[in-house]
């Protein structure tokens, strides 16, 4: 029986061996955990579903890609080290391309409900990379560099996929196309969210100078108001 502390990487590396020797949709969970000698309750306690599978095989890819960063990398242009992120990613997936031809294929064989979390997971995913290259992800704009990310990883992965080049050459170089377009545009974006940000402040400067104007005349009405009912209020001299 295999060490309890090894069955995730069991179960993840079991599967693509099956995802490669037939359709990704014909494995079943029975299937994964008789070929990696293990108890249906093994598996059980370590994953819900084939796609749960999956998403644990993109987090060890993730883990690979960060914990094979080197910080000398950081040195080099944001676009370049976003290169080398993505491309040491599909160095990671290698040896899985027979595997992932077979889930593509059959798209995943995911639910909707399993769809969204497929989702989530490479959101997630995008995200590390472009930290891992240096780039903000926080905010507005974090959150279109993810979702662009995303969108082109998914067409550079795909051309990966039918990449008969030794070195992935034909890969990296629609990587650098896709990611020099996306700098455009992320340029654009960051200099039209610095304009609607000055705009922001100055909606908010002139807001604050009239509030600020009209509670200093609301005190001078109040004052007046008080003397003059005091004036009024007070007793005459007989």
């Amino acid at each position: 029986m295999p060490v309890k502390k090894d069955i995730p990487n069991i179960l993840i590396e079991t599967a693509m061996k099956l995802a490669a020797s037939k359709s990704w949709h014909d494995v079943t969970l029975i299937d994964i955990a008789q070929t990696a000698g293990l108890t249906v309750a093994d598996c059980y306690d370590h994953c819900q579903s084939k796609n749960d599978i999956l998403r644990q095989f993109v987090k060890k890819i993730d883990h690979d890609v960060l914990a094979d960063l080197d910080t000398e990398d950081f040195k080099e242009p944001g676009h370049d080290r976003l290169i080398a992120v993505i491309m040491a990613r599909f160095d990671a997936l290698a040896d899985y391309r027979p595997a992932l031809r077979s889930i593509v294929a059959d798209k995943g064989d995911f639910g909707a409900a399993d769809s969204a979390r497929a989702i989530k997971t490479h959101f997630g995913s995008m995200r590390w990379m472009l930290e891992a290259a240096g780039f903000r992800t926080s905010g507005i704009q974090g959150s279109l560099r993810i979702a662009g990310l995303t969108a082109i990883y998914a067409r550079t992965f795909c051309q990966w996929l039918d990449d008969e080049s030794t070195d992935f050459s034909t890969t990296m170089a629609y990587l650098d196309r896709e990611l020099s377009r996306a700098a455009s545009w992320d340029g654009r974006v960051e200099k039209g969210l610095g304009r609607a940000n000055q705009i922001c402040r100055k909606i908010s400067s002139t807001c604050r100078r009239v509030s600020a104007k009209k509670t200093t005349q609301d005190d001078q009405k109040a004052a007046t108001d008080t003397d003059v009912k005091d004036r009024h209020s007070a007793p005459s001299a007989s």
